[in-house]
């Protein structure tokens, strides 16, 4: 029986519709053997992968508490909870937060109500506003590499999971993008691969800088031209015996829209050439899977299924959708986690979820 290979592409904000997605499938009971991941995608794949004093599906459901209590959110539409200031001081004001026999308790909100989150979100807005910070005109970026990645993932597990892991990072010196391996992934990696421009700064690994994978190629896995050719040899490797491919692409045309405001627009003016090439990158890598089945065709071999995340979001969502709202992010885990079930149910009907079960 062949590979199941699992596609997470690129979006940050509706990263929890990937979450519940991916939850709803992994409650099914699938199994993937090689996970690929950009940008957004590559925070649920490492929850997924190796959540940190958490299981899997906790840490998938823990994503909605990334998102502001709505009032506070109203207010100061900034995830100050994801996106922390820079500097050597501001690490070490969050770590003595994070040792704080008061705050620390207040930050893992996986037990808590409504109001207790709002409450634990309201003193973690005041510890921001406080945090010192190292930004200047000279800065190279306006945040901290993800420092909320610790406490999700704990990356010495990644050297013992079964699957095979992906993941993309554009190398600012030799110009293209380049892929990270299960074997080599660490923290360093994971920054690397999630460094958006004018939000963090180019990150070093060695004697070269990285930025976000994802702001470059959406979707990973892809060869580097629109064939499957020998000059692909490497990529097309990762193919070989491929049954089945599930594709969860978040990065939708619905996240286009005329803005609210100037902070609105900011935003548009990040995610229209994101959705633009995420939209073409999706045409080739269904191009691709089927020209591929083709030729396993012609070669005797079964042909690989794309099996793709449907997501319906409701009209009225829409102006939100980029909104780290927690109505939001929850109400895209909801959506996500519906579309991943109706997924499943296409999945198993093509006997391959079930297949996947009776692996020993």
């Amino acid at each position: 029986m062949g590979k199941t290979v699992l596609v997470l592409g690129g979006g940050a904000p509706n990263f929890t519709l990937m979450a519940g997605g991916l939850l709803a499938l992994d409650r099914a009971g699938a199994n993937f053997q090689l996970i690929s991941m950009a940008g957004g995608g590559s925070v649920v794949g490492l929850i997924y992968l190796a959540p940190r004093n958490m299981t899997r599906q906790e840490g998938l459901q823990n994503t909605v508490n990334c998102g502001v209590s709505d009032p506070i959110y109203a207010s100061f539409p900034v995830n100050y909870k994801l996106f922390n200031k820079p500097g050597h001081m501001a690490a070490l004001y969050r770590e003595a937060m994070r040792q704080s026999c008061w705050i620390g308790p207040l930050l893992d909100q996986r037990h808590m109500n409504n109001g207790q989150k709002l409450f634990s979100d309201w003193v973690q807005f005041q510890a921001a506003v406080m945090s010192p910070s190292s930004t200047t005109y000279y800065s190279k970026g306006l945040c901290a590499h993800a420092p909320f990645i610790e406490s999700i993932v704990d990356f010495s597990k990644l050297a013992v999971v079964e699957e095979d892991v992906r993941l993309n990072a554009y190398c600012i010196e030799d110009h293209k993008v380049v892929e990270f391996t299960r074997s080599e992934i660490d923290i360093n990696h994971f920054r690397a691969s999630l460094s958006f421009p004018f939000i963090y700064p180019p990150y070093r690994i060695g004697g070269k800088h990285y930025y976000e994978g994802a702001s470059y190629q959406t979707l990973d896995l892809l060869p580097p031209a629109d064939e499957d050719d020998e000059g692909n040899r490497d990529r097309i490797d990762d193919w070989a015996d491929v049954d089945s491919v599930v594709l969860f692409d978040v990065l939708t045309p619905e996240l286009i829209h005329r803005p609210r405001d100037l902070w609105d627009a900011y935003a548009q003016s990040i995610i229209v050439p994101l959705v633009a090439n995420a939209q073409s990158e999706l045409v080739r890598f269904r191009r691709f899977i089927h020209r591929w089945g083709k030729r396993q065709g012609n070669a005797g071999k079964p042909a690989p299924r794309l099996y793709e995340l449907k997501a319906s979001v409701p009209r009225s969502m829409l102006p939100s959708l980029l909104t780290w709202s927690r109505s939001n992010l929850e109400e895209l885990f909801r959506i996500g986690f519906e579309a991943g079930l109706q997924l499943a149910h296409q999945w198993d009907e093509d006997g391959t979820l079930r297949r996947l079960q009776e692996r020993p």
